[in-house]
């Protein structure tokens, strides 16, 4: 950890110069100085616009779950919330029961070429309206965490009968293929699993999954070549804990012995650190290198801040619901775009209740966003200046930063602050000259809506905050 600190800082020094190989896009990112233990206000920092780095800033908008509700019934549809945010890609995952293959093809000694041997009513409902909103769906084959009442319960949690589950899996994806392909919605992506180095989700041995594994993604390669099929969604622990790194690294040796057909790697993410989302991406791309897979292109399929309990310096109400939660998360989307992430949904849509405020949905379940979900909305506007830009700073000062340009040279820079104190900033244009105007949108406790204003050279990037500044 601490060369990755001192790296990262010589890199805000020295400012980069162009495109990492494994990342498309090259923002400046920093972890937090030493003055933020204090919460001492930062002044006298210059940003300097450099050229494009050549790198391409990436989307990474997907959600697990929605738009119709997932839990109660009388939860909101959240079509129009996730258009209204930018939301882009859903993943079909913890509907409780709908696209789960406990549900699907509920029987795993029934012929999996019998169409009798499915159900797909409820999952073609939740399904149809992912493509009714225009949403890619992302589908994962495996089940939720829980079912709900009257669905058949996921358990055991290991196929019993895996030559019949992965070709299952492959009508399944048949099915639904067809139902974006009548819809025109493109469905890319067919994730294999849900975090099987967890209890929760996997109770057979490692190499019973990376079996499975294998012969799923062989069957839907062979079935359908231009689909992009990867996985398994590992658990944080899988980046962060020697036995997590274990399982890891047994299926890339299974994979790479096997030469078992799949295109991206999948893995998630809980953490109120966003450097966790740096050392996780980077032990998986090393990883993946040293396996011969060099190209292959990472997704974090789940990911949000923690609010478990384990974080004493953080509140779980700060963490999901406010200014300082979506600022972690802001800093953590920097962070994946530095890094070489191709896709990503977080976790999740909406809350399950609207009594639950504090759970991992970035919008309440009655359709209001919270402060993550207005974050969110900064993230999709940005994404549309997708040239990334080099940056230059005069200083560390705890902030995370990515800047982009659009195709007509419009500028937009944004600002995670995911500390407790306050930095003012100078921008300058590459020759030095300060930014005459400027429009700045915030995002933090004070402002249940996005607030915006004009501004100058000199911007104040308050505590806990998200900033998105535009510039002509």
């Amino acid at each position: 950890m601490r060369n990755i600190f001192l790296l990262t800082i010589l890199a805000l020094i020295l400012s980069a110069c162009g495109p990492a190989p494994a990342s498309p896009a090259t923002p400046t990112a920093q972890t937090p100085p030493t003055e933020s233990e204090s919460g001492e206000a930062i002044a006298g920092v210059t940003l300097t616009l450099g050229a494009p780095t050549g790198g391409v800033i990436q989307p990474l908008l997907g959600v697990n779950i929605g738009p119709i509700p997932a839990g109660a019934k009388t939860n909101a549809d959240l079509t129009d919330a996730y258009h209204t945010a930018g939301i882009t890609m859903i993943r079909t995952h913890d509907y409780y029961g709908p696209l789960d293959m406990a549900t699907m093809y509920p029987d795993q000694s029934a012929d999996p070429r019998d169409p009798a041997s499915y159900n797909f009513t409820e999952s073609d409902r939740v399904f149809a309206a992912i493509l009714a909103g225009g949403f890619e769906p992302y589908l994962r084959l495996g089940d939720s965490w829980n079912n709900g009442r009257g669905y058949p319960p996921a358990n055991p949690r290991a196929p019993t009968n895996p030559d019949t589950w992965a070709q299952a899996a492959v009508e399944v994806t048949r099915h639904y293929l067809d139902m974006s392909r009548q819809a025109g919605v493109e469905m890319r992506y067919v994730e294999i699993w849900n975090e099987p180095d967890g209890a929760k989700f996997w109770d057979g041995t490692r190499d019973e999954f990376y079996s499975l594994f294998d012969a799923t993604a062989r069957a839907l390669k062979q079935k359908f070549p231009d689909l992009l099929v990867g996985g398994p969604g590992f658990t944080p622990a899988g980046a962060l804990s020697q036995k997590g790194q274990t399982f890891v690294r047994g299926l890339l040796d299974y994979a790479q012995t096997q030469q078992t057909p799949f295109d991206f790697l999948s893995w998630h993410m809980y953490s109120n650190n966003p450097q966790n989302y740096v050392t996780a991406a980077q032990f998986y791309r090393a990883e993946l290198d040293a396996h011969g897979f060099e190209s292959m292109p990472m997704h974090v399929s789940e990911w949000n801040t923690d609010a478990r309990g384990r974080d004493k310096s953080i509140t779980d109400e700060e963490a999901r619901v406010g200014g300082r939660g979506a600022a972690i998360l802001t800093a953590a989307w920097i962070a994946l775009q530095q890094n070489g992430v191709t896709e990503s949904m977080i976790y999740r849509g909406p809350d399950p209740d609207i009594n639950a405020p504090t759970f991992y949905g970035i919008f309440y379940a009655d359709g209001r966003p919270k402060r993550s979900a207005l974050a969110f909305t900064l993230w999709s506007e940005f994404a549309k200046y997708s040239q990334a830009i080099n940056i230059q700073l005069s200083k560390p000062n705890g902030l995370w930063i990515l800047a982009g340009q659009n195709a007509n040279g419009e500028v937009a820079i944004l600002f995670a602050n995911p500390t407790d104190h306050p930095v003012t900033l100078t921008l300058l244009r590459p020759d030095g000259t300060p930014i005459a105007n400027a429009t700045i949108q915030i995002v933090n406790d004070a402002s249940e809506t996005i607030q915006e204003s004009a501004g100058g050279a000199e911007i104040k990037i308050p505590a806990y905050t998200t900033v998105l500044v535009t510039t002509q």
